[in-house]
């Protein structure tokens, strides 16, 4: 198997207002990571991260991030291992600011970015394009760029979907719901 899913990180003082921003509500319980349609939890540095099990949620598009990051410094991230794509961008002021894409069912090197990367990003993707090469690049049997995209998220957020972040009781996220059913979103 393999993990599918979408990940939205946004730096917040109150995390209920920016998930009403997104027709999303906390319900009260507690539930395991990723193992419920839409879970969340407060990070370190004032993040809150909204998981949904799947890699495409409606939150991952520019009419909810854009407007999102009027008020918020956003984190999206898409992962889908069955096919080893990944993507990660960066919203702040309503706009897109960066975005990394790696689309692995063609082999295991590439990248598509845009915007003005991080001053970091370059040298953590060339550390990865690297290990990558010692493994054979093209033909090795792992897949390194399939991280770059989730690496950044992880230097901004400090959270990574496949790793564990000290502190934190990935037993206990938060049971989250949409507002209104999936099928009448456009309402």
């Amino acid at each position: 198997m393999g993990y599918s899913l979408s990940l939205l990180a946004v730096k917040c003082s109150d995390p209920d207002v920016a998930l009403s921003r997104l027709n999303i509500v906390r319900t009260g319980q507690a539930c395991e990571y990723a193992c419920e349609r839409l879970t969340g939890c407060a990070l370190a540095l004032g993040w809150y991260v909204v998981v949904a099990n799947r890699c495409d949620y409606r939150f991952l598009n520019a009419k909810v991030l854009g407007p999102l990051s009027t008020n918020y410094q956003v984190v999206a991230c898409s992962i889908e291992e069955h096919v080893m794509f990944s993507s990660s961008e960066e919203w702040e002021g309503g706009a897109l600011v960066w975005r990394a894409v790696h689309a692995g069912e063609n082999g295991p090197i590439g990248l598509k970015t845009s915007g003005t990367l991080p001053a970091w990003f370059q040298s953590m993707a060339d550390a990865l394009a690297a290990k990558q090469e010692a493994e054979g690049g093209k033909t090795a049997e792992v897949d390194y760029y399939f991280d770059i995209p989730l690496n950044a998220m992880k230097e901004i957020t400090g959270f990574k979907h496949d790793e564990r972040v000290a502190g934190l009781d990935y037993e206990k996220f938060d049971l989250l719901k949409d507002q209104k059913p999936w099928w009448r979103l456009w309402k």
